[in-house]
């Protein structure tokens, strides 16, 4: 297997474990990190490493951790199965030169991979990640030695921490009144969110229960993404109590997702413009909108309503970061339900997210449903909605190429195109944006890391959004 086999994404590696995720291609990524770290002059800091609860992930963070060691650089290793934001956490606050998180986030189970971490305690940017990947060897060169691991308690810092970015005396002080009695459902996939969020909030109060709270490599049989589909254990355990919350986080939990009290799924675009109406109403907090392009449009109009700079960057959270770390940001927001929040890392956190939903409750005294008419009476209706497309039997190449010679059918015959977007992922045409004026929009984007094309599009109707859909399905060659 040569170097050029192990193929990267934006923020690390991920590959099927047992076929590509292998302890000797592991021990290859983790030689060319060490080559990354000495090309960079971050020999001496120290570096973090952690892990979720896949199949091993234990041991493989152990064995990257051996190699830094072998190498010089002193290591502070997870004494458990932590989320990645404990990692990027840890990294910021031990001012480590960088952080490892074993992980394959929200992919099944039989996936596992290394996401890297820089010393702001945020992913890396896409170019550094490239430059990792430019040091990957044919084979593993460099010693192992424990001898400069430290195994450390990251979890309990990190939740020391979330005191400064959550109002916990709200928290306490709704659940100490007789009227309220807030009860949630907490559901961790069985991912490294375990029951983290459960012990914060009834040690402030609150009445919670998660299910599946123990890490488990198979996740239970789901794949650990808190997506609609994945959800119904959640959505039926919230409607049988007395829930006024059901919250949902992902392998690693930094993804988080929520239902309202009658187990009603909450979109991620509702839950990016709850997350924003509150933070900036609730909590009088401003700064720079940024969100990612597939992320509905309705975003923008609220920042512009409320005066906040406003950045619309390509897809992948490492974007996202990359603004966070040049502007005073308020929020940066992702459509695969990533969110990271000022006053905290510019990091994607689901527990911080799950905890942000609880204080937006205590602090308005409205339920959700309540909350989204108001945001509803500023923005107006939402329709938005994803198709994803197996891509194995189409030629994704040439769906990019008849996207660039795009022009509306007998479908779409009163929009007019007032701006054509393209993303690139290095050199590589992988999205087009049809921007139609007033929110409405059709995007087609072909994944870089699964067989997949992705058809998004937002309209003022239902009617707008499935002829919008029915144009994205024709582009790439479907009925």
């Amino acid at each position: 297997m040569t170097a050029q086999t192990l193929k990267f994404g934006n923020d690390g590696w991920r590959a099927l474990t047992g076929m590509v995720f292998t302890e000797e291609n592991l021990l290859r990524v983790a030689d060319a990190f060490v080559r990354y770290l000495r090309a960079t002059s971050l020999e001496g800091r120290p570096i973090a490493v952690g892990f979720d609860g896949r199949y091993r992930s234990d041991a493989y963070a152990a064995l990257f951790a051996e190699v830094l060691s072998g190498c010089g650089f002193p290591v502070l290793l997870s004494d458990r199965i932590i989320p990645t934001p404990v990692l990027s956490y840890t990294v910021f606050r031990n001012g480590c030169g960088a952080g490892i998180m074993i992980t394959a986030s929200h992919n099944p189970a039989s996936y596992n991979g290394v996401k890297f971490k820089a010393s702001y305690g945020g992913p890396f940017v896409s170019e550094e990640t490239r430059r990792v990947a430019s040091f990957v060897q044919d084979r593993s060169e460099f010693p192992r030695s424990a001898a400069l691991v430290r195994t450390t308690d990251m979890l309990t810092p990190y939740t020391e921490h979330l005191r400064t970015v959550i109002d916990f005396d709200t928290l306490r002080t709704y659940a100490a009144d007789p009227a309220n009695d807030p009860s949630v459902m907490i559901d961790s996939m069985g991912g490294a969110g375990q029951t983290i969020l459960e012990d914060i909030l009834t040690g402030l109060g609150w009445r919670a229960q998660t299910i599946f709270g123990s890490a488990e490599p198979g996740f239970y049989g789901r794949q650990p993404e808190p997506i609609e589909k994945n959800l119904e254990p959640l959505f039926y355990n919230v409607s049988v109590t007395d829930a006024i919350l059901g919250i949902a986080t992902d392998g690693d939990a930094d993804r988080c997702a929520v239902c309202t009290g009658d187990g009603t799924w909450v979109s991620v675009q509702q839950t990016i413009l709850l997350l924003l109406w509150h933070l900036h109403k609730n909590k009088k907090m401003s700064g720079a909108v940024i969100k990612s392009v597939p992320v509905t449009d309705k975003v923008r109009v609220l920042a512009e309503r409320w005066h906040l700079p406003f950045y619309d960057v390509n897809v992948s959270f490492q974007n996202i970061t990359d603004i966070m770390l040049k502007t005073d940001y308020l929020i940066g927001v992702e459509e695969s339900a990533g969110f990271g929040v000022k006053g905290h890392l510019p990091e994607r956190d689901g527990i911080l997210s799950g905890l942000l939903f609880c204080e937006m409750l205590a602090m308005s005294r409205k339920n959700i449903p309540e909350l989204w008419q108001e945001i509803r009476a500023v923005v107006g209706e939402l329709h938005y909605r994803r198709l994803d497309i197996p891509a194995e039997e189409l030629d994704r190449t040439a769906i990019m190429q008849r996207c660039e010679h795009f022009h509306p059918s007998r479908n779409l015959e009163e929009f007019f195109i007032e701006k054509v977007r393209k993303l690139y992922d290095k050199e590589t045409l992988n999205g087009i944006k049809f921007l139609f004026g007033d929110s409405r929009w059709l995007l087609i984007r072909a994944s870089m890391t699964e067989p997949k094309v992705r058809i998004y599009a937002e309209g003022r109707t239902e009617d707008e959004l499935e002829r919008l859909l029915a144009e994205g399905r024709m582009l790439v060659g479907i009925p």
